[in-house]
Order: structure tokens, then C-alpha cells, then sequence
């Protein structure tokens, strides 16, 4: 029977959290050929366990979704040859200083293993250092409101309220609001077909952005900011940030109570890059296989990607109860087709910001749409 072998080895013994880097070599140790599917073992999600100095499981990322080249047989190892895939960014950049372990395990046939003898690695224990400098944010659902004014109650017709209320002073529109979020999100995904089973799995991470509420301008400018890992040229900087924006920006906006900006805030996303301070570490590769690894020419899946960073949840298979159907759909969203548009659903962390900002209740609604 075909056998393969795989050990894992850090490039550092002590890593930055968010720039953690692994090799794996595999090795086909038998007297057959092995099959190992190159592109789906690429995914860190699908194919390495993290524990804490506790033993408890640190979840990764969740995988994107599954592409024609993920679900093919793989590639042909010989005898007593081998290959080798690089894990990285696959730790969140807040990742608490201390001692880990990281091992490869698989009991799916794509990734070089089965049911009854999975391909498994040694544990490789490292060390994270302590990070700093990184913004502080904060959780907003579950953000109890104010209660309404007396205003707001709109006893008699609100234009003339707030006519009143403006002549007197009591209410201003020239404000400007501003908030770090810093949201935990987990999913789980279930009812995998066949030849996607390794997608089955829980999977967690943390939205991360800033966002501005400015009345003068009636906008919401959600801002995540990045820090990368490799080499982007400008060109493919500047791509990135082109295929974000046209994905993400002006295609809805947040209606909310009050006398300031009657038909809404338009949202608008962007994408921008530092060298510290960051909410979410990139590593750039050749392909995109998670929320913190991206294909440096991708401007599809990329904006997959920045939608979990904005805290929307995968949209295929089943996913924490909801049956999506099948990824990559002609006629789904972007979190079930990178190449399509977002809804309303997918800013439902934006929206909540807002309504923490303004103290209202807000809804998200198309921008074409009246409030």
C-alpha cells in the first residue's frame, strides 16, 4: 500500500505572532506511488492541529472555499521522492505569548491519509513572543441602546422635530464618530460531500477594524489595516485594494433614528496596509487559502477573504446548523462565490457599530433604497 510520511519544521524556533512559518516535507516512503492533493493540503485549516501549553485547541482560520483543484485526485508522488509545502500567517497576530505545538493530521485520502490510518506528523513544539503595539479594540453585538428621547418618539411629524431641535441648538450633524472593533467569530461547517469531507470542522478567528461614522459627509468607513508578509508589488497592492473596494463599498448603508442624515450613511471598505499597528497579518503566496494567506495575482477569493475580516461567516456546505448547498454557486453571495456581490447580512458588524455609535438602532439597507 502506498505510504507517506510527513514532518513539520519551523523556520524559527521563536515566532511573531501572525508571522508564523512551517515547512512540511512529505515522503513516499513505500514501494508504490502516492497520491497527495497539493492545492487542498495547502490550506492550514484542513491539515494542521494547534495546541496551547494547556493542550487546548487553537482555531484556525477557516479554509476557502473549495475549488475544481481541491477536489481532484492530486499529484502522483514516486517511490522515495518527495515534496514539500510551506505553512504560513495561519496564527492570529494576538496570539497570546507562550508555549505551542503544531502537528499535520489527516484521515482524508486528499491530504495523503485515511479513515483507518490517518497521515499524522510529530508534534512540533515552538515558542510565540510577546507582541505589542497592536490597537485595542472592542466587541459591539450585543451593545445594549439608550433609551429612545422624547424626540424620537416622534409624537408629531419628524421633519418639524427636527427642524426645532436644530434651530435650538440641541442637535448637531457635524459630528464625527470613530471605534476599534474587535469581534471573536467562530462557524462550523458540516455535510461536506465526498471529496470535500476535510472541510468538516470548526473554525475561528477575530474581525478586526476601525470605522468612522461621519455625519457631515453621511458615510461609514470601515478601514481594515494589514500588515504583509512577503513580497506585493505595487501593482498588486494597488489591485487588492481596487478589487475591495468595488466588491465591498457603495452598495449599501446604514439607516438610522435621529436628524442626521435622513437617507442613510453609505458604507465604504478599504483595504490598507502598515507596518504596525495592524488588525489582521497577510502573507502573501501564489495562492489564496485562508482569511490570512493570499495569492499575491487573486483578486477573486481576496474579497471572500476581507469578508470574514468584517465578521460574515462562510456560506456553503452547512455552516453552524444553516444548509448552503454546494460553494462557489453560480447565483450565490460572495461568502458562498468570491466573484459575486455581498448582501446586507455580510456588514451586520458594521451596522451594529453603528447603532453603538449613534446610540440608535440602525438597519442595512441597498444604497438605491430610501430610508
Amino acid at each position: 500500500m502506498p505510504q507517506l510520511k510527513v514532518s513539520l519544521k519551523p523556520t524559527k524556533q521563536e515566532l511573531k505572532p501572525g508571522d508564523t512559518r512551517f515547512r512540511a516535507d512529505f515522503v513516499n516512503a513505500s514501494s508504490e506511488p502516492a497520491t497527495l492533493n497539493l492545492h487542498a493540503a495547502s490550506h492550514p485549516a484542513l491539515a494542521l492541529q494547534v495546541r496551547d501549553g494547556k493542550g487546548e485547541a487553537i482555531l484556525l482560520p477557516p479554509p476557502g472555499a473549495p475549488e475544481r483543484e481541491d477536489l481532484e485526485p492530486g499529484s502522483v508522488i514516486p517511490p522515495g521522492q518527495s515534496v514539500t509545502l510551506e505553512y504560513a500567517g495561519f496564527l492570529d497576530r494576538s496570539l497570546t505569548a507562550g508555549e505551542y505545538r503544531v502537528r499535520y493530521f489527516s484521515k482524508y485520502s486528499q491530504l495523503g491519509g485515511r479513515r483507518d490510518d490517518p497521515l499524522v506528523s510529530e508534534w512540533v513544539d515552538f515558542r510565540v513572543r510577546p507582541a505589542n503595539g497592536f490597537p485595542v479594540g472592542r466587541p459591539v453585538l450585543g451593545v445594549p441602546l439608550p433609551r429612545p428621547k422624547w424626540w424620537e418618539l416622534w409624537f408629531i411629524p419628524r421633519w418639524l422635530i427636527c427642524l426645532i431641535l436644530r434651530w435650538l441648538g440641541l442637535i448637531r450633524c457635524d459630528r464625527v464618530f470613530e471605534q476599534e472593533v474587535d469581534e471573536a467569530r467562530t462557524e462550523t461547517i458540516s455535510n461536506a460531500p465526498p471529496g470535500a469531507e476535510a472541510w468538516n470542522g470548526t473554525y475561528g478567528w477575530r474581525a478586526r477594524f476601525h470605522q468612522r461614522v461621519e455625519q457631515p459627509t453621511c458615510r461609514v468607513l470601515v478601514t481594515v489595516r494589514v500588515r504583509l508578509v512577503g513580497t506585493l508589488t505595487a501593482a498588486q497592492q494597488s489591485a487588492w485594494q481596487t478589487a475591495i473596494d468595488s466588491a465591498w463599498s457603495n452598495r449599501f448603508k446604514n439607516c438610522a433614528g435621529g436628524c442626521c442624515c435622513g437617507n442613510g450613511y453609505t458604507i465604504r471598505c478599504e483595504l490598507q496596509y502598515v507596518s504596525s499597528g495592524e488588525h489582521q497579518v497577510v502573507t502573501v503566496g501564489t495562492s489564496t487559502t485562508s482569511m490570512t494567506s493570499w495569492g499575491a495575482t487573486d483578486t477573486v477569493d481576496v474579497n471572500h477573504e476581507y469578508g470574514h475580516m468584517l465578521g460574515a461567516l462562510d456560506e456553503y456546505f452547512t455552516v453552524n446548523g444553516v444548509d448552503y448547498g454546494a460553494g462557489r454557486q453560480a447565483t450565490g453571495d460572495i461568502m458562498n462565490n468570491p466573484a459575486n456581490q455581498p448582501i446586507a447580512a455580510h456588514y451586520e458588524l458594521v451596522r451594529a457599530t453603528t447603532s453603538a455609535l449613534l446610540g440608535t438602532a440602525c438597519s442595512t439597507i441597498p444604497v438605491a433604497n430610501n430610508c
